[in-house]
């Protein structure tokens, strides 16, 4: 085989491949045999005519075709091997000679990735602190949700923090548009209510009812596309207004929320969990820092079949999650007023965004040596294992096939990351100072227990950054999936519509234990 190279762009290559003789007649006479067992030649019992017979009656070309058709997969296999190239799309095949058979290839493979000067990026560590007035702020919001709501001492209007009960008809053009809302409560200023209704509800004392238009623009990209130009017409009956009562902050309600002694025991363990989320948070955005500046540094052509594959990925992953959900692809598309092939252009960004760090994330984890070897698994298994109440159950579950490739893909994407940490900031880490400490804590599972501290949306919001790098293209497709369309009518007219997040691998061990146990 004689085998000649051009590269093209969008890491495209052309590949001149010529059979040797010898293998190409060697192909014909394999091609006669098969042939010569699937014809009948009048006079001779299947597969026993002479070749020259069969030439005559069929045509040499019948052979020749047939030998190509085995033979070329064969040499193009082979050229890749040779030439160390993984293709990414179909083949596009030219034959232009036929005995011995040479044809060219254009095909698009996996790209070339030049880090560059890659070991001269530095970058600063992040360093965060939580205030005595966040701790204050925290404090009040576990004063918040420990509050009982009453009935306010005189009649009045609501105010923002209050709990409104309502009834709510939206009709078009003087037709029902959803369900009428009875008895539904919300609180105001963090409901998800359009503040034109929030509004209106300020303007009622329980018992009154107030009539109102609103007039949503062609271009209100927060709304569904569905009302979008149109106009609505409200009728809406406030029946109660609550207000909270608020604890005392004392001791007795940190023996209430927890298991702590005093109020100040709380503090610190609010303190300690705000140090911890921000510190989560903190580390997140340096690790994707490192990544854009590492891709930044790179040179590579994402070839346009990768892109293809991503975005189809995603679009099943997407797919998938919202069959889980109760809806489909076809409602969120029309909830999101896209076609298929528009949403699939709106994520071509982002999608050649994840290739390009993965791509130099593999590549920099090549030239630094990285890998996972059997006892990193093993003393993973272990660990997360002992985090159970039932660990011989857990290190089943871990040992499975389908864990231990996820285990290895998550410790692999960890060493990665931590040697570029190392790198990058000389050996400092992604967070210093006390931060540092609390998340070495928090990793050894020793820190406080997240429910113990104050439900403020900042942890929520970060918790789950531990073990998520957004520059990780399976993260990202995750993330992509996570969005979902309105449950009902409802939230189409009343507010917008909320994104439920995807489970960590931990909960998926969690729920195969549960299964497993309640099996």
């Amino acid at each position: 085989m004689r085998v000649s190279v051009e590269k093209l762009p969008q890491s495209s290559v052309r590949l001149d491949i010529v059979a040797d003789p010898d293998e190409f007649n060697q192909a014909l006479d394999r091609a006669f045999r098969r042939v010569n067992q699937q014809v009948r030649i009048p006079g001779f019992r299947p597969g026993k005519a002479p070749r020259f017979i069969l030439e005559q009656r069929l045509g040499r070309e019948v052979l020749v075709e047939e030998a190509q058709r085995e033979i070329m997969d064969t040499l193009y296999r082979r050229a890749l091997d040779q030439e160390n190239l993984i293709p990414v799309s179909d083949p596009e095949v030219d034959i232009y000679q036929d005995e011995p058979v040479g044809f060219r290839v254009e095909v698009q493979v996996y790209p070339e990735v030049d880090l560059g000067d890659y070991r001269a990026i530095r970058l600063d560590p992040r360093d965060v602190e939580v205030t005595d007035a966040d701790v204050d702020e925290a404090l009040a919001d576990v004063q918040r949700a420990n509050a009982v709501w009453v009935e306010p001492a005189e009649k009045r209007t609501p105010n923002d923090g209050d709990q409104v009960i309502i009834d709510l008809e939206v009709t078009r053009d003087g037709e029902p548009f959803q369900e009428p809302l009875r008895g539904a409560d919300f609180v105001l200023g963090e409901s998800s209510l359009f503040p034109e209704i929030e509004e209106a509800i300020k303007s009622l004392h329980p018992g009154e009812t107030a009539e109102f238009d609103i007039t949503f623009e062609e271009n209100d990209e927060k709304v569904s596309p569905e009302i979008r130009g149109t106009t609505l017409h409200y009728r809406l009956t406030l029946n109660e207004v609550k207000e909270r009562e608020l604890p005392e902050l004392d001791d007795d309600l940190a023996k209430s929320v927890g298991d702590y002694e005093t109020l100040d025991d709380l503090r610190a363990a609010i303190r300690e969990d705000l140090l911890r989320s921000r510190a989560l948070a903190a580390r997140a955005e340096f690790y994707e820092q490192a990544v854009e500046a590492l891709a930044k540094q790179a040179t590579l052509e994402i070839p346009e079949a990768m892109v293809t594959s991503q975005l189809d990925r995603e679009v099943e992953q997407l797919r998938t999650r919202l069959t889980q959900q109760g809806s489909s692809l076809e409602e969120y598309l029309r909830f999101e007023g896209q076609t298929l092939e528009e949403f699939k252009e709106s994520r071509r960004e982002d999608a050649v965004r994840r290739l390009r760090n993965t791509l130099v994330l593999e590549a920099f984890a090549e030239a630094e040596g990285i890998d996972i070897g059997a006892e990193d698994l093993t003393a993973e298994i272990e660990r997360l294992s002992n985090q159970s109440q039932n660990p011989e159950q857990m290190r089943q579950i871990y040992s499975s096939p389908y864990f231990t490739d996820l285990l290895m893909s998550e410790l692999k994407d960890r060493k990665v990351m931590e040697r570029l940490v190392e790198l990058v900031t000389e050996g400092r880490g992604a967070v210093i100072g006390e931060a540092a400490e609390v998340l070495a804590r928090a990793e050894a599972g020793v820190a406080a227990e997240p429910e113990q501290a104050a439900a403020e949306s900042e942890d929520d919001e970060t918790a789950d950054t531990e073990d998520t790098q957004d520059t990780q293209e399976t993260q990202d497709a995750e993330d992509a999936s996570a969005e979902a369309a309105p449950e009902d009518g409802a939230a189409v007219t009343v507010g917008a519509a909320e994104e439920p997040s995807a489970a960590p691998a931990e909960e998926e061990a969690d729920e195969a234990e549960s299964q497993e146990s309640t099996g």
